[in-house]
């Protein structure tokens, strides 16, 4: 019984709950907003090339299309005035612009790095950016061209007589690379740039900067440079005088105190690659070591090992004694030693003995009559050959007992008039070969 009633009741919400749920249904269809289309006007082009896409009488009646717009209550504003001038257009490539089209348009008489600048502005780059890149440029264009010229007019550093470049020459080159790059700033950016942007001339005026390294100097540095050695060199013509005027002999040890000075001077605006190639070329040291090397012929590699190997250790010896004439005969013997170890370890042993050939005085005799005679260098084996057999011939004449004072003056006359001939037909032979 209990079960049935509780069945009833049961039965009786779930018709409520339905009865329930048919009223929400109606009650929210009922409740919706209606729903409506709209049109609405498209915004009117804001510049002239928009406009220019409309036919002309559109274009000139456009103020009535607005106000009558307004009118309909379409909801459209007053559009602004179609008169503002075109914009500069921007040209897009993949081409990379830099110094190499400036060099470019100076040989061909075109003007894309302008056009290239007008792109940039186009884009609303600013003005002190288009400056920088544009003087990056051109410093980078002209910094190419003052190597080539220092290349152009490279000396052989490693000879013993090297052709010297003309340094006016070289001076003049300077001025008008440096009057052809205020041409260009004022091209590209204008008189008044010009004026502000004026670069350092290059000086050439105590040493000749040049090759690959010394040559690729920048002009600030190049120019330090140039005036450190003219400070030596009023140094150095101090110092002669000071003592030709007293009367008293140079002192070496003042002197290479001098060049340290100088050395100490280079190594504060030049990088140790630039230092080294300054040395080889322009050192006392390297100076002094063409002198030996004379009649040896080295190669630019040989030259550089023999100086790297030999430069500290004379240079040390010129600060503390002045030069190994100051020294012991014990002290010469041993720097000597170490010395042409030095020299052995960096040239090899086949050099070596080249090398030793040339320190034997009558090599060096052999040289100076091949100078005097005009004669080419392979003319110099052959007349030191010639020499070493004719001063055997004079020692063999001077120490032999059983010849009269007499007899020997007339042998040594005889050996000597047949060097004399000898050596004129070496000279002949070597200048005239068969």
């Amino acid at each position: 019984m209990r079960d049935k009633n509780l069945l009833q009741v049961f039965l009786i919400l779930n018709v409520a709950l339905g009865g329930c749920f048919v009223v929400y249904l109606f009650l929210s269809s009922n409740s919706q907003p209606k729903v409506t289309s709209a049109n609405f006007v498209k915004p009117l082009p804001k510049t002239n090339s928009a406009a220019k896409l409309l036919p002309p009488l559109v274009r000139t009646n456009m103020a009535n299309v607005v106000t009558n717009s307004v009118a309909q209550g379409e909801g459209v504003t007053n559009a602004p005035a179609l008169t503002n001038p075109p914009a500069a257009r921007a040209v897009f490539q993949q081409k990379k612009i830099g110094w190499e089209q400036l060099e470019k348009d100076e040989q061909t008489r075109t003007e894309e790095y302008n056009t290239y600048l007008g792109s940039l502005r186009a884009v609303g780059c600013p003005e002190d950016k288009i400056r920088y890149i544009v003087m990056a440029d051109i410093n980078e264009l002209f910094a190419k061209k003052r190597l080539k010229e220092a290349v152009a007019h490279d000396l052989e550093w490693w000879r013993s007589e090297p052709e010297l470049a003309v340094a006016g020459a070289l001076q003049e080159k300077g001025r008008t690379l440096e009057e052809q790059r205020r041409a260009l700033v004022e091209k590209y950016l204008g008189s008044d740039a010009a004026e502000v942007e004026k670069g350092e001339a290059m000086l050439w005026s105590s040493v000749q900067l040049t090759g690959p390294v010394l040559g690729a100097l920048p002009p600030e540095v190049h120019n330090a440079v140039q005036e450190i050695c003219a400070r030596s060199m009023e140094r150095h013509q101090g110092a002669f005088w000071a003592r030709i005027n007293d009367g008293q002999p140079l002192n070496q040890v003042e002197m290479a105190r001098l060049r340290e000075q100088t050395r100490a001077d280079l190594r504060k605006v030049l990088d140790p690659e630039a230092m080294e190639e300054f040395l080889r070329r322009y050192s006392q040291n390297a100076h002094q070591l063409r002198m030996e090397l004379r009649g040896f012929e080295p190669s630019p590699d040989e030259f550089r090992k023999i100086l790297h190997a030999t430069d500290s250790m004379d240079h040390q010896l010129q600060l503390e004694y002045g030069g190994p004439e100051a020294l012991s005969q014990q002290q010469r013997e041993r720097y000597l030693a170490q010395r042409d170890a030095a020299i052995k370890e960096g040239i090899g042993a086949k050099r070596y003995q080249d090398y030793l050939l040339v320190k034997d005085p009558l090599y060096r005799q052999a040289q100076m009559t091949a100078m005097q005679y005009g004669a080419p260098p392979k003319a110099i084996m052959p007349i030191y050959q010639m020499t070493k057999a004719t001063e055997s011939k004079r020692q063999k004449i001077l120490t032999d007992p059983a010849l009269t004072p007499q007899q020997k003056s007339e042998a040594l006359n005889a050996v000597n008039q047949e060097q004399l001939r000898t050596v004129q037909q070496i000279v002949s032979d070597a200048r005239n070969p068969q």
